[in-house]
């Protein structure tokens, strides 16, 4: 619990970039859609993943802000402490120019559906 909590906090404190997702951090993992895993070495990761301030740098794939409330995401997130728990596995970096995909096929976790 306490890792869960220090990945929560670093991962407010760290915001830089991965693809045009606005995400929420779920406080259970049955209120999300994707069950994510940080990783401890970076060829690990399915996703490098960056955070941003702005919804201007959300422009590909692994830039990722972290929203407020559920109903302005189009993702919502729970951080597992078990690495076979995960739907991804990511690992957080600096900048948005080194967001990327490892493991395209996992890409199809992150589509945003969009409202009819």
């Amino acid at each position: 619990m306490l890792r869960l909590t220090l990945i929560a906090v670093l991962l407010t404190l760290l915001a830089h970039a991965s693809f045009g997702q606005k995400i929420f951090q779920a406080d259970f993992a049955e209120e999300a859609s994707v069950k994510v895993y940080p990783v401890d070495e970076p060829d690990q990761a399915d996703l490098w993943v960056c955070f941003v301030w702005e919804e201007e740098e959300l422009t590909r794939t692994g830039l990722w802000m972290d929203m407020r409330y559920d109903h302005e995401a189009d993702i919502i997130i729970f951080f597992v402490d078990d690495e076979s728990q995960s739907d991804l596995k990511i690992w957080l970096v600096d900048t948005p120019e080194e967001s990327k995909w490892l493991n395209e096929s996992k890409k199809k976790l992150l589509e945003i559906k969009t409202k009819p």
